[in-house]
């Protein structure tokens, strides 16, 4: 008995790392894989960066794990490191945010962005965030 025990010690790296590997997977099903397949980018992407930010993909929260990027094309994320497995970077158009939505969870307020035509995502950024690509969203709304 104790035997086995001690055998499973060995295997609990392994265990652990394809557990987080399956999360992985499972929240990029469920948040970033329609923006993928829509919006994927492989170059370079040059533009303002904000940083790394908290922001909700299709209900999928991403704290302190989103790297943003813009320019006058669009808005480039990408996650970091250590999510980047099953998550290719993205470029969504700036025509391609259809509407901004105010919202509120508990106490906290922050903006919506729906993006697609057949709704391709809601992407929640903070008020903060949000302020400081708003000129370039409205841009294209007029």
């Amino acid at each position: 008995m104790i035997e086995s025990i001690g055998s499973l010690i060995y295997l609990a790296p392994f265990i652990l790392i394809g557990f987080f590997v399956l999360v992985t997977f499972i929240l990029a099903k469920i948040g970033w894989s329609a923006l993928a397949t829509n919006y994927q980018f492989d170059g370079l992407f040059t533009g303002q960066r904000i940083g790394i930010i908290s922001g909700s993909i299709n209900g999928v929260n991403y704290n302190n794990s989103l790297i943003l990027k813009y320019n006058d094309e669009g808005i480039y994320l990408k996650t970091i490191f250590l999510f980047r497995l099953f998550h290719k970077p993205v470029l969504i158009p700036w025509k391609e945010i259809k509407e901004v939505r105010d919202k509120r969870m508990l106490l906290f307020a922050f903006k919506e962005l729906i993006v697609g035509d057949s709704l391709v995502a809601r992407i929640g950024l903070s008020e903060g965030v949000y302020d400081k690509i708003r000129s370039h969203i409205y841009r294209d709304f007029r």
